[in-house]
Parts: C-alpha cells; sequence; structure tokens
C-alpha cells in the first residue's frame, strides 16, 4: 500500500512538473499594476533605427512599452540614456521621468531571435499628475520582429465608445444601446452613424467636414437619415439636423435632429453625442 501511494505521488509530481514546463515555455509579458495583473494578448520586441531595443504589449485598450539602450544582456535603468517607459490606456498615457520615475529592465536572456528577462517600474505620471507603477514584471522569450502597424494598436475613440442618441418615435421615446460608425464615399468623405436597440435603429449620414450649423435631411445627399423598425427601413422625406460641435481632430460630433420618413413616421426631440 505504501509503495502504491508513493508511485501515485511521483506521478503526480512529475504530471505537475510537465505541465508547469508547458505553460512556462509560453511567450509571455506580464506585471502587477497597482495590484491588478495586467497579462499581455500581443507581446513582441523591435530593435530600432538608432539601437535600442522595444519591448511592446497590449491587452485591450492597454499598451506598455519600454525601451533599453542597446540589446546586450544586463541592467537598464530608468533615467539612463535612451531608457524609457510608458503605458497607455483609453483615457491617458503615463510616461516615466527621469526626476519622478524609478525602475529597472534586466535582460536576463538573448537566444534564438527572442528575450527574456523582467522590469519594475514606479510612478510612472500622465498629465493630470495621476501616476501608475508596476512590480514582479516579466517577459519570456518575447519574439525579436520588425515594427508593423500591429506594434500601435488603434485606441477605440472614447468619444464612440460613450456615444449616446435618443430620440422620440411618433411621440414614444427610444433608447439605443449599440453605436456604430463608419467611413465611406470617395476618400471616405462622409459619415454614417448608427444607433439601435433590439428592434429599431436610427441612422444619420453626414460630411467628414461638416460644421457646426442647421442642414436640411433627406434620404439621400450630404445630410441624410433613416429609421428601421423590426427590419422595415424608411428614409427622411423631410427634417433637420443642428450640428452643435464637431472636433474633426478627436473625430466627436454632437448635436440634434427631427425627419419624418415616407412611411408617416415621425422623429423628433433627437439628440446624439457620437464618435467616429
Amino acid at each position: 500500500m505504501t509503495k502504491t501511494t508513493t508511485l501515485i505521488l511521483l506521478s503526480f509530481f512529475i504530471i505537475t512538473s510537465c505541465s508547469t514546463d508547458i505553460e512556462i515555455n509560453t511567450p509571455a509579458l506580464q506585471a502587477s499594476v497597482e495590484g491588478e495583473l495586467f497579462r499581455t494578448d500581443f507581446k513582441k520586441a523591435v530593435i530600432k533605427d538608432d539601437g535600442r531595443l522595444m519591448i511592446i504589449g497590449h491587452s485591450g485598450t492597454e499598451t506598455i512599452r519600454f525601451y533599453t539602450a542597446t540589446t546586450k544582456e544586463g541592467k537598464y535603468k530608468l533615467g539612463q540614456s535612451n531608457v524609457e517607459s510608458s503605458f497607455e490606456t483609453m483615457d491617458s498615457k503615463f510616461l516615466s521621468t527621469a526626476e519622478e520615475s524609478e525602475g529597472e529592465i534586466v535582460i536576463t536572456e538573448i537566444s534564438n531571435n527572442e528575450i527574456t528577462g523582467t522590469f519594475y517600474f514606479k510612478d510612472l505620471k500622465d498629465t493630470e499628475g495621476n501616476t501608475k507603477s508596476f512590480s514582479n514584471g516579466w517577459f519570456y522569450k518575447v519574439p525579436i520582429g520588425d515594427e508593423t502597424p500591429e506594434d500601435t494598436p488603434e485606441v477605440p475613440n472614447p468619444c464612440l465608445t460613450n456615444a449616446t442618441l435618443t430620440a422620440n418615435v411618433d411621440g414614444t421615446p427610444i433608447e439605443t444601446d449599440t453605436h456604430s460608425a463608419e467611413s465611406f464615399g470617395t476618400d471616405n468623405s462622409s459619415i454614417l452613424i448608427k444607433a439601435a436597440n433590439f428592434k429599431e435603429e436610427i441612422t444619420i449620414i453626414f460630411p467628414i467636414d461638416a460644421i457646426p450649423g442647421t442642414y436640411s435631411l433627406t434620404g439621400s445627399g450630404d445630410y441624410s437619415a433613416t429609421y428601421e423598425y423590426k427590419k422595415d427601413k424608411a428614409s427622411a422625406v423631410s427634417g433637420e439636423i443642428t450640428i452643435i460641435s464637431h472636433d474633426q481632430e478627436t473625430r466627436c460630433i454632437s448635436g440634434t435632429f427631427y425627419f419624418s420618413t415616407g412611411g408617416d413616421t415621425e422623429i423628433t426631440e433627437g439628440v446624439f453625442d457620437f464618435g467616429y
């Protein structure tokens, strides 16, 4: 009985060790950010034109980057020449500063075009004075490759993420919970914003260079709109859209609207605050 128990335990430890090896041999980049685990979905190392090494990783809308002065194994402290780090979220960008941040990047191995090491950063700061700190950071067998557009992922426009559109349909309020926007036309000269719920949808089209003002709404043309109920879509035949603000740099637009459709539906008291 004792021999059997010992054999079972030995088999368990062997299986556990093998499972651990499989996990450890997977390329990874992660750290604890203010006590919360940050584990990247995408990770890559890039040798820049100036000889620096950049390691980048991102998860969703969050991106971490840090640089070492060379591609040699060793320790690199924040504040030294060409050694820096940053962390970007949808709303803020936190940067290391020579005066206030501290931290270290340790490259322990570079082999087979892969890089392994550890890091920690304290007090990366955004423009509002908020800080982020990283502890227990490590990267394992991160591939070294060429810099590509995927190394700088597009961050979703917060004006679209937080978009709202409300209106009355024949006097009954409609609230939307699904929002999207897309550019189309020659040289992407127009923007279509779409707001919907489980059975209704409103779309509005406007020129990408629209300026604040009031414009006529029709079923086609530069300024147009549609209303759809249970897959039955009708275009505006009359109405107006008033653009209150439009920041083309941040791609945020807000305004009001009303229109009538060919199906005799009245859309009134429309208000939108959108991004694209």
